[in-house]
């Protein structure tokens, strides 16, 4: 990135040119807005950054893409609160940069030595969605560093639709989307891009990560109790001096030496055993030959077991904008995942779809939910439904769906005819005599426990006994919200058209760069 301070007359000249030529982004239908902004300032730990949002905003900020020369530039101005301070300070915003081989464009000032100083340093990123590979659509993430702590804010500027489906992929009439699934209405508050928050700070913004010393006074510790020591030690040599005197018990040691004549004596049958034992060396040869036979059957499950924990993708997936506005790029296939990996422990139900595809973090938690099921009900299948288009984009009348975080899953039955479909769990309110649900519980605790879940809907009449059994069981204590159970409970959503099937969504990884997490659902059980 340093690339830029070397380029500063081209990027000025650049300047001077899309100023007159390039178009606002506003101009051309966009809206720049910010994307995400928390109620109240929090500061986070972004791997060794202090990083604070929420103590941000801008004015007049323009963004401005030129697609001939592949040029950005962004304009405005950004207020910061500092920590500890009730001043407001104001930084301008004038940068440029130029798009990369990978999407990204690395927005610095056009006069870094008058905007940029050990105290105050400002700096962007742009991260690009567009299909085309272009930055019409893209979201920018806005860093001021002031005082060793990093203010983060992002805004977005969206001109292509996202959730176009691929024109030249065969499409499943909407119609023959809509008995399953229902039209998954519950959307939580849209969040932030996840992008690469400290890989920003250390490479654009150019800031150093503070240097944490925390192992010195581990040190200094053991140096104390070293001299309490000591002293007990002064006082033993004073109580050790009178068997000082003790030395004609040094007379022993010389009637000791007749017996050193009679070892001799006993090393002439040692010598003889050894000759013995040779033949006994020959037998354990014959048994490592019968124990490498067995050695050789484990080493083989490893093998079949290391895929079952996730599936098996060259590429990494990118989930790209937010869940119901968002497309996918290298998707896992799980249906080809189910085939190539019986018993795989789940089955997709409607393959003529085409809705089987996912991001990895979702084909790794589809996995781990068909491992569980494998043990807990041993040969029963889990039923998977719709999950995304391999390229994301609407899915019938889902509103979300559309770049692999989602998954529609059907419910545990205990009675067979029930199973294998999406089946309504819920007759008259009250939950389905055959809906097992303490294992669908503890498959709900196992998944949330791994960290990676947002939101699972499900319907109100089923949350509700899902609470009063961990009451009952003493795993939801009254002001609990720290235990497992508590943390599942808040993150299970009532809805009522979740009545025949659960609905789990995974949040954004670090590594889906481009992908855009929903806000954390309130901290509630809702019980």
């Amino acid at each position: 990135m340093k690339y830029f301070t070397k380029t500063l007359t081209i990027l000025v000249s650049f300047v001077m040119m899309t100023t007159g030529c390039a178009p606002d982004s506003r101009e051309q239908g966009s809206e720049v807005k910010t994307t995400y902004e928390p109620a109240q300032p929090n500061i986070q730990d972004e791997d060794g950054y202090k990083v604070v949002r929420g103590s941000t905003r801008v004015q007049d900020v323009s963004v401005n893409f030129d697609p001939a020369t592949k040029g950005m530039t962004l304009k405005g101005r950004v207020e910061f609160l500092p920590v500890r301070s009730k001043t407001v300070q104001t930084v301008d915003l004038n940068l440029a940069g130029i798009l990369d081989a990978h999407g990204f464009i690395a927005l610095k000032p056009l006069n870094p030595v008058e905007a940029q100083s050990e105290a105050l340093k400002v700096a962007a990123k742009a991260t690009c969605l567009s299909e085309s590979g272009d930055c019409r659509s893209s979201f920018i993430d806005i860093y001021v560093y002031h005082n060793d702590i990093v203010y983060h804010h992002q805004v977005e500027s969206i001109q292509d639709d996202l959730t176009a489906a691929d024109p030249d992929e065969e499409q499943v009439p909407d119609e023959e989307l809509e008995t399953e699934g229902g039209s998954d209405d519950v959307e939580g508050e849209p969040g932030r891009y996840v992008g690469d928050v400290a890989d920003d700070i250390e490479k654009i913004l150019e800031v150093k990560k503070p240097e944490v010393k925390k192992e010195e006074p581990k040190k200094e510790e053991p140096k104390k109790e070293e001299p309490k020591q000591q002293e007990p030690k002064k006082d033993l040599p004073k109580t050790e001096t009178p068997p000082r005197k003790e030395e004609p018990k040094k007379d022993p040691p010389k009637t000791e030496t007749p017996p050193k004549k009679d070892p001799p004596k006993k090393e002439e049958p040692k010598t003889a055993p050894p000759k013995k034992e040779e033949p006994k060396k020959e037998e354990p040869k014959k048994d490592d030959s019968k124990k490498e036979e067995p050695k050789q059957a484990p080493k083989e499950e490893p093998k079949k077991e290391t895929p079952a924990a996730g599936p098996a993708i060259n590429k990494v997936s990118q989930a790209i904008g937010a869940v119901n506005a968002g497309r996918l790029e290298n998707a896992a296939n799980m249906l080809v995942y189910e085939q190539n990996h019986q018993p795989s422990g789940f089955h997709v139900i409607r393959p003529e779809r085409k809705t089987h595809f996912a991001t990895n973090e979702l084909a790794y938690i589809i996995v781990q939910m068909a491992n569980i099921t494998k043990k807990d009900l041993p040969g029963y299948q889990m039923s998977i439904g719709d999950l995304s288009r391999e390229k994301g984009g609407k899915l019938g009348r889902h509103k979300s769906h559309t770049n692999g975080l989602d998954a529609d899953v059907a419910f545990y039955f205990d009675n067979k005819n029930l199973q294998g479909a999406f089946t309504s769990a819920v007759t008259i309110n009250k939950p389905h005599a055959n809906w097992m649900m303490k294992q669908q519980w503890k498959l709900f605790k196992e998944v949330v426990n791994t960290q990676l879940i947002d939101r699972i809907f499900i319907h109100g009449t089923l949350k509700k006994a899902l609470c009063e059994h961990a009451i009952a069981t003493g795993e939801l204590k009254k002001g609990d919200m720290q235990s497992l159970a508590a943390q599942t409970l808040r993150r299970l959503i009532s809805e009522k058209d979740h009545h025949n099937h659960f609905h789990l969504r995974v949040k954004c990884s670090k590594a889906q760069v481009r992908c855009r997490q929903m806000a954390e659902p309130v901290n509630t059980t809702g019980c």
